[in-house]
């Protein structure tokens, strides 16, 4: 591609072609061509064969320094675009100049357009399809600083379905660490983010223990990295801990594609943990509180049923408010057991969490 279009890439404020670090080219999102370039691929794969969804991947710029020692972007399209903007090239700009930050959205800009563009033509060709991104998880102003990748904005704008930031970690230690700030943002939109194990140079026992981390978080699941390692052993193991016996009379429920399924699926499967607690007298509630926590229960399956029966805008509403009153109302009956074991009623209540970040991805399946 490069040696066709040499204009189409790239380069550092040094004037090289590929990224030192990684030896990796990236080509110009500010060209047209480019971009026609790249949307006669993607029209291609949608069109002429049954796919799920898209991943986009590498969807932003080379790392770069945040003090604008090592600066990407400078290609021919986006220095004219620029300096048509602002009257300056912007390859003679440092960290300092008044219009850094204005170059830094610039580039932003680039990359925000292209998924919008890609989300809505994608989408006219094939509205079922599933867009999704892996993204880096990474605090939101260093990373616009280091490689301009506004996944928030995404979000918001409902650009993509799933958001699979690559958490990747050695241990769960740094896994916990890396994810729970990407879920304690309470993002608009409906897109669902599932968090990414990493396989490569991983124990079975990590993995395990990796998965029961992501499981206790207000996660709707989880993507693993890469397909290419996941081996025997590591089947075995999801095999064993969360593997349906009958894989082929049994399938399980995709979230994405039946959402309102998915919630009352994994409701119903909270409701057994519950259950089991109760019955091996782990869980001390009062009567009354119990009887209270039990006709919500029933209440809230039958609404969710409902849903699942006529998923109309208006069963929508109202599921949505039933769930968040027993959301609220789990908390006031777990009050006095939360002094027991709050560890548990924590992972209960993101089990909450998630149920409801589902529910609210499946309106996009009733508008």
């Amino acid at each position: 591609v490069l040696s066709e279009h040499p204009e189409w890439v790239i380069t550092d404020n040094k004037g090289n072609l590929f990224q030192p670090s990684s030896t990796k080219a990236f080509l110009d999102p500010a060209n047209p061509e480019v971009r026609a370039y790249l949307l006669s691929i993607l029209d291609e794969i949608v069109t002429n064969y049954n796919v799920d969804g898209i991943q986009l991947d590498y969807i932003r710029y080379p790392f770069q320094s945040v003090y604008g020692n090592d600066t990407h972007g400078y290609g021919l399209s986006s220095r004219q675009q620029f300096f048509k903007l602002t009257g300056v090239d912007p390859i003679t700009l440092t960290f300092n100049d008044n219009l850094w930050e204005k170059w830094t959205d610039f580039r932003t800009q680039q990359i925000d357009s292209f998924v919008a563009t890609v989300s809505q033509r994608l989408k006219e060709k094939k509205p079922n399809l599933i867009l999704s991104a892996a993204v880096f998880p990474m605090p939101y102003y260093e990373r616009i600083d280091k490689i301009q990748q506004n996944w928030e904005k995404w979000i918001k704008e409902d650009y993509i379905d799933l958001l699979l930031p690559m958490t990747y970690a050695e241990n769960t230690t740094d896994l916990e660490r890396l994810t729970k700030p990407v879920f304690r943002e309470n993002f608009a939109g409906s897109t669902l983010i599932l968090p990414g194990l990493k396989l490569q140079n991983q124990s079975e026992m990590m993995v395990l223990d990796q998965v029961q981390l992501v499981r206790s978080l207000p996660t709707l699941g989880y993507g693993l990295f890469a397909a290419d390692t996941f081996n025997s052993n590591i089947y075995d193991v999801f095999f064993r801990t969360q593997g349906n016996q009958n894989l082929t009379n049994n399938r399980e429920i995709l979230p994405h594609r039946q959402p309102f399924l998915a919630v009352i699926q994994r409701y119903h499967r909270l409701q057994q943990e519950w259950n089991f607690w109760l019955n091996y007298g782990q869980l001390n509630i009062d009567e009354t509180t119990l009887k209270n926590w039990k006709e919500a229960q029933i209440k809230l399956t039958n609404r969710l049923q409902t849903l699942v029966n006529e998923p109309t805008e208006r069963n929508f509403l109202l599921t949505q408010l039933e769930l968040g009153i027993f959301k609220s109302d789990f908390k006031i009956w777990m009050k006095e057991y939360k002094k027991v074991n709050s560890y548990q009623v924590e992972v209960w209540n993101n089990r909450l969490l998630a149920l409801e970040e589902l529910l609210n991805y499946g309106e996009n399946m009733i508008k």
